[in-house]
Formats: C-alpha cells, structure tokens, sequence
C-alpha cells in the first residue's frame, strides 16, 4: 500500500472527526497529513475519490476470505464492527451529499459476497446476477436503516434479522428454477 495515500486516508478520517466532509478542503487534508497540494492531486483526483479508496482499503481487502456461504455472517459483521469502530467517521459520510458513495461502496461488498454464495448453485449468470442484486439491494437497506438509528440496534440483532429473513431463500429460489 503506498504510504502518500495512506497519510491522505488517516488525515481525511482525522479531519472528518470535527468536519462534515461536504465542507472539508483539499488544503484541510494535505495540511493534515503534511504533504503538498500537487501530492494529494498526483494521488487523487477529489475528496470523493480519497473517501471510496479509504472505504476500499480499510474493508474490501480483507474481505475476501468471507465470501464463502457458511462465512457470509462473518464478512457482513467485519463491515458492521468497522462501521461501529469508525463511527464518526462513517456517520459523517453517510450524512454528507456523498452518502450516495458509502451506500454503493455497501451494495458493492454485498453483492460480491451473494455472487460468490449464488454460483456455487451452478445456476444461470442471469439468475445470479438477480439474486445477488435483488438481496443486496435489501442488505443494504438494512444497514442504511442502522445507520439512520445512529447503530442503535445491536449489530449481531442486524445481522441476525437478516439471516431469518434470507436463510434458505437463495435454495429455495434455485430450486424453483430448476423445476421449470
């Protein structure tokens, strides 16, 4: 990982601590982290962009081993346990004009985790891709929803309501297709 564009990612969560991001400067993140102007730009094109890198590398990485079907609690609880550890942080993109970006950067993470869940049904592509958007889409409706609460709701009873509300759905929607 470059070093230049993990001092922008720890300095924009630094600043974001006292900031809202729609009011936070390049100068406010290169004046925090110690670099340039023309460094942050030879790095980042926008704000918005060091913000969707801090999200991809902080979580998406690590993700990777819970894609697995008996893992997939496991990975969606690593995203809710970052979220609860960066709080601020992730409650101050959400309420920003970017919260578009963090609700993507979720849907992505979901979605990823249900095609790998749903290809192992060996059904068609098409059928994949409708199962891991439609629950994805639900997904993260639901952790909108926490958001909008402010965490309120313990993460494992989020997590638990969504197991209840999805178990055996993708079994039960492949084998319906199958049938046909």
């Amino acid at each position: 990982m470059n070093l230049t564009k993990s001092a922008l990612s720890t300095a924009l969560k630094e600043v974001m601590l006292i900031i809202p991001f729609d009011k936070i400067t390049i100068h406010d993140v290169t004046e925090k982290a110690g670099v340039s102007r023309n460094t942050f730009y030879y790095h980042f094109y926008d704000i918005n962009e060091l913000l969707e890198w801090t999200y991809a590398h902080e979580i998406v990485i690590d993700l990777e081993a819970f894609r697995q079907l008996d893992n997939w609690k496991e990975g969606l609880m690593k995203v809710l346990n970052y979220t609860e550890e960066n709080k601020k942080f992730c409650l101050n993109t959400f309420n920003s004009l970017s919260r578009d970006r963090l609700e993507l950067f979720l849907y992505d993470i979901t979605y990823d985790m249900l095609i790998s869940i749903t290809e192992k049904y060996c059904v068609s592509q098409k059928l994949t891709h409708e199962i891991a958007d439609f629950y994805g889409r639900g997904i993260v409706a639901q952790v909108v929803h926490w958001l909008n609460t402010r965490l309120e709701e313990p993460k494992v009873d989020l997590i638990n309501r969504i197991e209840r509300v999805t178990r055996g759905v993708i079994q039960l929607i492949v084998s319906d297709n199958h049938n046909k």
